[in-house]
């Protein structure tokens, strides 16, 4: 083997083995579907049906393809799943294979992130390996909605790389691509936005010349970034209501790292749904936690000196947690998907230690093979987790082991078990989910849809107008009692409380399709397709919709339209009648 060859089979050994590796740990995680949040952002997220929607992805919240309001922005991770749809349709196998790329990706990242700070390949690889490998990232790539951290992280490492590029050499294009990519970030996560604070703590830790010139784009991008969520979205972060102070909060945090540091170490017992609880200063967790800060924090700058690794990667993991330490307030006071960034500081700690007994040790067997022991450990663990994230009544009903009181978790099992046909089993969640908080109106009409469906239309009203008192903003309950009251002979009614849940969501192609079998039975026809038409055009696979034009086009004799709209039923692996078909076949011209 020739030097050259020698060289380029060192360089491509780290990549082969952390793609080997990413792949043999998480290939089970290929057989999961759609889970808690991936319903509305992937199955029922109507702009990933067309191209047409990538400006309003683009200019919308990250909920706009549903038709809700929100204060979360990340239009990359949505123009990602509008390419999985382009791809696969609503194949859940297609978004968990992009998320295990795109973490694959970030490993990769991450080794060429290390390699760049110290130059060290040998260390570079481990921790690329250790940071694929955690079980605590498992709920950043088999959860499809996770898939903003891989994006993130990817995103910000490369920004950071061109950043230390742009120091060391004076060319324009790693200003630019430094930029770019840091806009790319912002784009994918908010967390992403502590980039500039993690520059500066590069200069801390490595004594680096300092230069404003370099360091002004990334800040810039910030600054306005933080100036359009405010304008736009009057928040930075997320649309969480304050309902506790700082103070209070702050207990939860220091709860919350001495926890992030257990998993680290010891990561078993992962899941789901930790909550939002507050902590007193007296919890002993709080204290630890507040402890381990203080000590991690001292140890960082006494040791800046002697070794910038770990003051720059115990910095790092500080760093990285603040924006998801609920001192702003958030959804939870921890989630393992939040340690994705900060694990990169443990990866490098933990990397050193075996990099330096490697480079120490003569028998180069001994450390390899302890590692090798370690990461395959960690890959076993994360290979278990993915079992947990792979079925979704399992998955719920174990969330509950630990979060017992999670009305979210007895709600999503209800919706499970109602969609499975366990109608009995979905009330019953559903109930429980309204014990815990009588004023959950989205638990009230879930169960009048599924006493609608059984044919207890009365029942069903009863429990959809109990959702409206509560929230009278609610469009599923309007569109359930267009359901009940339709079934019931109100014909009238029904019609009204069809229009209502457009107006209040106008992204609801099944209320729309109520509202034109309502119209189409009074003989305005006209009006009746065009609001079919209307169905389709937010939801291009709408079959029902589909159907109707069929029908109504062919009674109208515009035959061309009716033809294509019946094609696109059979396209869509809907049935029409044989005998339809073929009144359809003179129209068809030479196909």
């Amino acid at each position: 083997m020739s030097f050259g060859s020698s060289a380029r089979f060192k360089s491509a050994l780290p990549v082969f083995l952390i793609i080997l590796f990413g792949f043999t740990i998480y290939f089970n995680s290929l057989r999961g579907g759609f889970i808690w949040d991936d319903a509305g952002l992937v199955r029922d997220n109507l702009y990933l049906r067309s191209w047409s929607n990538l400006g309003s992805i683009f200019t919308g919240n990250i909920w706009a393809g549903i038709g809700e309001g929100s204060m979360v922005y990340r239009p990359l991770q949505v123009f990602t799943y509008l390419i999985d749809y382009s791809l696969w349709g609503l194949n859940p196998f297609g978004y968990h294979l992009t998320n295990l790329i795109l973490h694959i990706l970030a490993a990769l990242t991450v080794y060429r992130f290390v390699k760049e700070l110290f130059c060290r390949r040998t260390l570079a690889l481990f921790a690329g390996i250790l940071f694929l490998a955690h079980p605590a990232q498992v709920e950043a790539v088999s959860y499809i909605s996770g898939r903003a951290d891989s994006l993130a992280a990817i995103f910000l490492l490369w920004s950071f790389i061109f950043y230390i590029r742009s120091l060391k050499k004076n060319n324009i294009f790693f200003p630019l691509a430094m930029s770019l990519s840091f806009i790319l970030a912002l784009l994918s996560r908010e967390n992403a936005i502590i980039l500039p604070a993690l520059l500066l703590l590069y200069h801390y830790a490595f004594k680096e010349r300092f230069r404003f010139k370099a360091y002004l784009p990334c800040l810039a991008i910030g600054a306005v970034y933080i100036f359009s969520r405010f304008i736009f979205m009057a928040s930075v972060f997320y649309d969480v209501p304050a309902q506790s102070t700082l103070i209070q909060r702050l207990p939860g945090f220091f709860v919350a790292f001495a926890n992030y540091l257990r998993i680290l170490f010891l990561p078993f017992d992962l899941h789901m749904e930790y909550g939002n609880f507050l902590f007193g200063f007296r919890n002993p967790g709080a204290i630890a936690g507040a402890a381990l800060i203080f000590i991690l924090v001292f140890a960082a700058v006494r040791i800046r000196d002697s070794s910038r690794l770990a003051c720059f990667s115990i910095l790092w993991f500080l760093v990285t947690l603040f924006p998801v330490s609920n001192l702003y307030p958030i959804n939870s006071y921890m989630a393992e998907h939040w340690l994705y960034l900060p694990l990169i500081g443990f990866a490098m700690v933990v990397g050193r230690i075996f990099e330096v007994y490697y480079r120490r040790h003569k028998a180069k067997a001994l450390p390899l093979f302890l590692f090798a022991c370690l990461a395959s450990g960690y890959g076993y663990l994360t290979f278990r987790q993915n079992d947990y994230w792979n079925s979704g009544i399992s998955f719920f009903r174990r969330t509950l082991k630990y979060a017992p009181r999670s009305t979210k978790v007895y709600y999503n099992l209800g919706n499970l078990l109602s969609d499975a046909g366990d109608s009995a089993g979905g009330i019953k969640m559903y109930q429980e989910a309204i014990r815990i908080n009588p004023r959950y109106a989205e638990a009230y009409n879930n169960i009048g849809s599924v006493y609608i469906s059984l044919g207890k239309n009365r029942e069903g009203e009863g429990y959809c107008l109990k959702a409206l008192e509560i929230n009278p903003l609610l469009p599923s309950a309007y569109y359930n009692l267009s359901n009940a009251y339709y079934n019931l002979g109100l014909k009238e009614k029904a019609l009204e409380a069809a229009e209502e849940a457009v107006r209040l969501n106008p992204f609801y192609p099944e209320a729309y399709n109520n509202l034109a079998a309502g119209y189409a039975e009074k003989g305005e026809i006209a009006r009746a397709v065009g609001l079919w038409e209307k169905c389709v055009k937010l939801d291009p696979d709408f079959t029902a919709a589909h159907f109707n034009l069929a029908v109504f086009y062919f009674n109208l004799k515009q035959y061309e339209a009716a033809v294509m709209h019946a094609d696109k039923v059979i396209a869509l692996g809907g049935v029409i009648d044989p005998v339809f078909m073929e009144k359809l076949k003179p129209y068809r011209g030479n196909k």
